[in-house]
């Protein structure tokens, strides 16, 4: 499914679209398996399993191709490991929101696209302080609270919080959201929460369950109009267990 973004001067700005299984999976399955692996003699297996598990959610794909499932962890993964997928951004989905007259432009799905933070660590407590420490150390204030998107956010192994996000090197209070910018129906206090278009078309800062996802999800990006989209490329090691498997088959 595609959704042009329109100026009222009718230059088209970009085009929305929910991302396919078969461009996504690939790689995303082959980064997360080196995510895992770089980091299971420091934090064990029961941190592999655990964190495969909340990486590992999607439902396959339906007719069209579309990716089936998302989650608050999957989609900073995405932005983590696969930076070639422009993932949309909170300002970029509400514009296709207002224009679609306060309603999700994707039909009755959801969509997920970043996390807001505020006030004390108390929910997903071990997530929040790692986040709200970064917040510290760049010298940007929470305020009533902040809105990022997923591009904005990095996932890391942590021995207490299993997953964890900090921010990218360009964050700045100058291109952080605030939750007042947002027509949220609910917004969660007093921790770290993930933001979603929901499928009753309202928008939602108020996600506590960080690893939920359901067939109902869509992953979507957004590419500037006229730009061809970057195509993802294996790592080194997928080309050499591919040439290592196409050999095997000959015994």
């Amino acid at each position: 499914m595609e959704i042009r973004d329109i100026e009222k001067i009718e230059r088209v700005k970009g085009v929305a679209s929910v991302v396919k299984s078969d461009d996504l999976i690939p790689f995303y399955t082959e980064r997360v398996e080196k995510f895992l692996t770089d980091n299971r003699s420091a934090y064990g297996d029961n941190w592999v399993k655990g964190s495969a598990n909340n990486l590992y959610c999607f439902y396959g794909k339906n007719s069209e191709g579309d990716l089936l499932g998302s989650s608050t962890n999957m989609g900073v993964a995405i932005a983590t490991f696969c930076p070639e997928i422009p993932l949309i951004t909170g300002q970029q989905l509400l514009g296709l929101y207002i224009q679609a007259g306060n309603k999700n432009p994707f039909g009755n799905v959801y969509v997920d696209f970043g996390v807001q933070i505020n006030g004390s660590p108390n929910v997903n407590s071990a997530k929040a302080k790692i986040l709200l420490e970064d917040f510290k150390k760049r010298g940007i204030e929470v305020k009533e609270g902040r809105v990022l998107n997923f591009n904005q956010l990095r996932l890391i192994a942590d021995s207490n919080a299993g997953l964890a996000y900090m921010l990218t090197e360009d964050v700045s209070k100058d291109n952080l959201a605030l939750v007042s910018e947002y027509p949220f129906r609910d917004v969660g206090v007093n921790g770290l929460y993930g933001v979603y278009l929901n499928l009753d078309c309202s928008l939602f800062a108020g996600g506590v369950n960080l690893v939920d996802s359901s067939g109902d999800g869509r992953v979507v990006r957004y590419d500037a109009e006229g730009v061809a989209p970057k195509k993802l490329a294996c790592p080194e090691s997928n080309l050499i267990k591919s040439l290592t498997n196409n050999f095997l088959k000959k015994f």
